[in-house]
């Protein structure tokens, strides 16, 4: 059974039509994603076609481990990451496909108001490795976690530059 969770974050003093008006922007999805902890960035796909939006990357995950041991591990967190987004309707499907035994997806929502906007990503995260799957799951967690709040963190500062 996969492990799952609920990410949530708010950005304060962004309308929501500020932000589909902006969403709607691929420069400004690209931009989020060049500036997303890692190396080697390819983006693969990012197309708008009415509504739906996709973003296909691939990069090197920046995660905590000595430099001796990214080395040797070249390559082993490398991440693909594909996003399809409804602009209209504010929501997007997010799959993580890493080189490693391990599958997450996230289904995204975007609420909120005059005042602010809310994200509410739902994570299901599965790792199959016998006997520490569920260890593996929870570290994952923290690791999605971590990576989704310096996302959001990312994307409030690239919308606030693109409102002035």
């Amino acid at each position: 059974m996969a492990h799952q969770f609920t990410v949530e974050a708010s950005i304060q003093g962004i309308s929501l039509q500020d932000f589909k008006r902006l969403a709607a922007r691929t420069d400004l999805h690209e931009a989020v994603c060049k500036r997303i902890p890692g190396d080697n960035l390819e983006i693969i796909e990012s197309e708008k076609a009415g509504d739906i939006y996709t973003l296909k990357r691939a990069y090197n995950l920046d995660v905590k481990l000595p430099d001796a041991a990214k080395k040797f591990l070249k390559d082993a967190f490398r991440l693909q990451r594909t996003d399809i987004s409804d602009l209209q309707a504010m929501t997007s499907e997010v799959k993580l496909s890493p080189n490693l035994p391990l599958k997450a997806s996230c289904q995204r929502r975007v609420t909120g108001d005059d005042e602010h906007v809310r994200f509410h990503l739902n994570w299901n995260v599965s790792v199959k490795v016998p006997l520490i799957g569920g260890m593996l799951e929870r570290h994952a967690e923290g690791e999605i976690r971590r990576f989704s709040q310096l996302e959001i963190e990312i994307i409030e500062d690239e919308l606030r530059k693109n409102l002035v």
